[in-house]
């Protein structure tokens, strides 16, 4: 080979290199990719996860995720009353980080948890997620499943994991729960950063940003944390939790 090339063909692997890596980036802002689970609270020990074989994938384009503009409707001042909409609402909920595999301070995985409460004997509901890293606009995180809240019951708490593969840049995240009807989709109440700073500033970013290559391999629901799923070291990703510290507990009356 002509020596005279060498340095010409460097710089064009460099340039073929940024232009693969560019794309690659533009590909992962096109689409959200995550692992998410639900249930009550009370299925699994306190300081444990959910089991990550229940956890599924969904892949969206980040285009046909429903957003809706960040608009203030009111403030409950971090106390407990009785829903502005209607009879069934969010009496407590908090949120919590796990997994930082780069120790720069952002975590992947989120766990939402609600206490809804009902002036019926029961009521059942489904809970939106929303997500806003811009201070614009909310953008749906996840939709859960129809589940039944018992009047005032304590220990009929709801949540949401939601491991962030790919798509979510590294940032400050508000955090929003809408809990709708579920026999009407009429929205009951909302839950964000207007009642309580858990819901505010979290710093999130996708598991893709945090060092963690995606199994491609088409293995059952896939996912970028297939350490995640190795029971053995569920203790190393608990020393890895993140919690806001609380801003006083609402009691009930």
């Amino acid at each position: 080979m002509n020596a005279s090339l060498l340095p010409s063909l460097a710089v064009a692997a460099l340039a073929v290199a940024a232009s693969a890596a560019h794309a690659q980036e533009a590909s992962a802002g096109d689409e959200r990719v995550t692992r998410t689970s639900e249930g009550f609270a009370g299925d699994h020990a306190a300081d444990e996860l959910r089991n990550p074989n229940g956890f599924e994938t969904t892949r969206r384009p980040a285009a046909d995720i429903p957003q809706k503009p960040r608009v203030a409707v009111r403030s409950k001042a971090f106390s407990s009353t009785k829903s502005a909409y209607g009879d069934t609402y969010v009496y407590d909920a908090t949120t919590d980080l796990f997994s930082d595999h780069d120790g720069d301070g952002y975590f992947h995985h989120l766990r939402v948890r609600l206490d809804a409460d009902t002036l019926f004997t029961s009521s059942v509901v489904y809970a939106q997620i929303y997500v806003s890293a811009d201070g614009k606009a909310w953008e749906l995180l996840y939709t859960t499943k129809n589940f039944t809240v018992f009047g005032s019951n304590p220990d009929d708490d709801y949540e949401i994991e939601a491991d962030l593969v790919s798509g979510y840049s590294t940032g400050q995240y508000d955090v929003l729960i809408e809990l709708h009807d579920a026999a009407d989709s009429t929205l009951l109440d909302e839950y964000g950063p207007s009642e309580s700073p858990e819901f505010s500033v979290l710093p999130l970013e996708d598991s893709a940003r945090d060092g963690i290559v995606e199994d491609s391999g088409g293995h059952g629901g896939g996912g970028a944390v297939s350490w995640l799923m190795l029971p053995g070291l569920l203790g190393a990703l608990l020393l890895k939790r993140w919690r806001r510290p609380a801003a006083g507990a609402p009691t009930r009356g």
